[in-house]
């Protein structure tokens, strides 16, 4: 079922993502290829129904007959263009990495944003009546899910660390360990960043960890585990070597059995 992915829609209609779509190619022509126009439109084309597409790089690959290599190129343009949003999907059954989801994004015409002219305005010396009656507190156009998830209790952290010590706590109640666990991720993820084909992977590497981090904890609860940091250990470096793995094999032909010391 991939009904989940409406959860990303930007859109709630297709006409209305069709005509975004073309108006960023119109607004970004020239910085665009044949092939980054290929590579939106086969997103688009994925996202008709759910507003989202969940897709593999082989896929597009197939889909607009050139290379891994010359898609990823792509997808990165589109993204540093502000045309697409990529999300790390993670299979949470499988503890493994899925394809990634793509989303077009709304566009945003530069010449009708507020000109610093017109946001400065002479201020009104004439005292403006409360008219809290005939005002609503909130705009109508505020939904409730958007008042939850743009203004929560307290703030959420926004560092890894922070976010290793939110989750422990919350969870296991010791936040003590989100130094040595954070050290572990440190380890193992510098040493994966400091290569060129993986230098583009921070993110994915943060992402990883996190999930790392909720598998463990969750294991914790139905067997003993005495040493958390090193089940942490062990996990995360099989999340990163599925994710480095998989994302490899699909521009070798060749069979990858044994490529990978162990």
């Amino acid at each position: 079922m991939t009904t989940y992915l409406t959860e990303y829609a930007k859109f709630t209609d297709k006409h209305d993502m069709d005509e975004a779509a073309k108006r960023h190619i119109a607004a970004n022509w020239n910085e665009m290829n044949a092939t980054d126009r290929a590579v939106l439109d086969l997103i688009r084309r994925y996202s008709v129904k759910y507003g989202a597409a969940h897709l593999k790089h082989d896929t597009m690959a197939k889909g607009v007959v050139k290379s891994n290599v010359t898609v990823r190129r792509a997808i990165r343009k589109l993204e540093k263009l502000g045309i697409i949003e990529r999300i790390h999907f993670i299979r949470p059954v499988m503890s493994g990495l899925g394809a990634n989801i793509y989303i077009i994004l709304p566009f945003i015409d530069q010449s009708k944003l507020t000109t610093p002219e017109e946001a400065v305005k002479p201020c009104d010396s004439k005292p403006q009546v409360d008219n809290a009656d005939s005002e609503p507190l909130f705009s109508k156009s505020i939904i409730t899910k958007d008042l939850k998830r743009t203004s929560p209790a307290e703030l959420s952290p926004t560092t890894l660390f922070g976010k290793m010590k939110a989750l422990l706590a919350s969870t296991i109640g010791d936040s003590t360990l989100a130094r040595r666990i954070f050290g572990v991720y440190r380890s193992q993820s510098v040493r994966m960043l400091k290569f060129s084909i993986y230098e583009d992977k921070g993110d994915l590497f943060e992402e990883l960890a996190i999930r790392a981090l909720q598998i463990s904890v969750q294991a914790s609860k139905h067997k003993d585990i005495r040493n958390i940091p090193g089940y942490y250990d062990g996990v995360l470096r099989k999340l990163i070597n599925e994710a480095l793995f998989s994302d490899i094999f699909m521009e070798y032909d060749v069979p990858m059995e044994g490529f990978f010391m162990k």
